[in-house]
């Protein structure tokens, strides 16, 4: 069986592409938001925890999400049972940082949507720390 130069190129772009998906993060980030010094704790399994942001640290996933021009991270986390809410950090990767783009949050309940959190600037996770 011979196959093409055609066939073969595209063969390998197809497994080229298929090994450079997805983002491969776990570790500490470190970054200021709105004067806090904040800490995301990320996990391969897709776990995380924040820290610095709310007087209690809370637990939660992240994914990448791939609907926009870029991909972006998305970190949720649900806040204490005596007082729920969920807050989102929106994150993309440059170089080795991480960029919060968008801070989202809503207080539990059905029906409530995810309302934009204001903040400064654009916050730089740095790894390590």
């Amino acid at each position: 069986m011979k196959l093409s130069k055609t066939s073969l190129f595209i063969v390998f772009l197809f497994t080229f592409f298929l090994s450079s998906c997805g983002v491969d993060l776990a570790g500490n980030y470190t970054g200021l938001v709105e004067g806090k010094k904040v800490r995301i704790l990320f996990q391969k399994d897709g776990q995380a925890q924040l820290f610095g942001y709310f007087p209690d640290e809370l637990s939660g996933q992240w994914v990448e999400e791939k609907t926009f021009k870029e991909p972006q991270i998305w970190t949720t986390f649900n806040g204490p049972k005596e007082k729920p809410f969920r807050v989102r950090f929106e994150l993309i990767q440059e170089g080795e940082n991480l960029v919060l783009v968008g801070l989202k949050a809503r207080p539990m309940g059905k029906g409530m949507k995810l309302n934009t959190v204001r903040f400064q600037g654009k916050p730089i996770f740095k790894p390590g720390a």
